[in-house]
């Protein structure tokens, strides 16, 4: 029986696991309802599509104070007024499913957001394991990090978190917790997804060092790994395929 891949499905799947709820943003199907409570309960809300990858699509809702909201698809941006504005605005651009997530404030590099993306993969019979993990930067206005579309960049994570302004954890501490929570999470996943073999997690980092799940890939793209000039995380990513 074929399993649904779409973002709502793995976050239900992953929700399911106590340990992780705290590394998950709020998600919900998008409706008028969702998103009026989520602007209400959220200073920054995501509207994206239900599938898919690679940030086509998304939209950034950041309330401005007195009703007021700045929208953000790609590098345009735009304010609206009130949250009826909002949402008939959104309706206006959207063309498939969506669902609404909680914006985390994502750490940033000179002004740019930035996520991880782990690689975990596991050999037929044997335990999973993080094979790869770097930061992608968002390109010069954008709010997503993909680097293709956003024009921005890879780092190597120890070194967008040293030039990031994180307080209250070190590189080390941040590492390892996503390496914790990334396990958790293909551990989980693999409940559902049973013959699934790699997930490549987009993860976040906030300003405070508090780790989130932001989206599980079926089918992760690693040549994001190729563009690192240390290639020996491919060479490792690709021993497991």
């Amino acid at each position: 029986m074929a399993r649904s891949e779409t973002k709502l499905t793995k976050y239900y799947v992953l929700r399911a696991s106590s340990p992780l709820v705290g590394a998950l943003p709020h998600t919900r199907p998008f409706s008028k309802r969702s998103l009026y409570a989520f602007l209400d309960r959220y200073r920054k809300v995501i509207a994206k599509p239900a599938s898919g990858s690679g940030g086509a699509g998304v939209i950034m809702i950041s309330s401005r104070g007195k009703s007021s909201y700045r929208v953000q698809r790609g590098a345009t941006r735009r304010t609206t007024r009130g949250k009826k504005d909002t949402y008939w605005y959104l309706r206006r651009n959207i063309r498939t499913r969506y669902l609404v997530q909680r914006g985390i404030s994502l750490a940033r590099i000179n002004g740019r957001p930035f996520d991880v993306r782990v690689m975990v993969q596991r050999r037929s019979g044997s335990h999973w394991v993080v094979t790869g993990m770097l930061a992608k930067v968002a390109g010069k206005g954008y709010i997503i990090t993909n680097v293709k579309r956003s024009g921005g960049r890879v780092l190597p994570l120890s070194t967008a978190i040293r030039r990031a302004s994180i307080r209250r954890s070190s590189t080390d501490a941040i590492i390892a917790r996503l390496h914790r929570i990334a396990l958790l999470a293909a551990n989980r996943l693999a409940t559902y997804y049973t013959h699934q073999r790699v997930f490549g997690l987009d993860m976040g980092i906030d300003a405070n060092g508090r780790v989130w799940i932001i989206e599980a890939n079926l089918r992760p793209d690693i040549s994001l790994f190729l563009k690192l000039s240390d290639k020996q995380m491919y060479r490792k990513i690709v021993s497991y395929q």
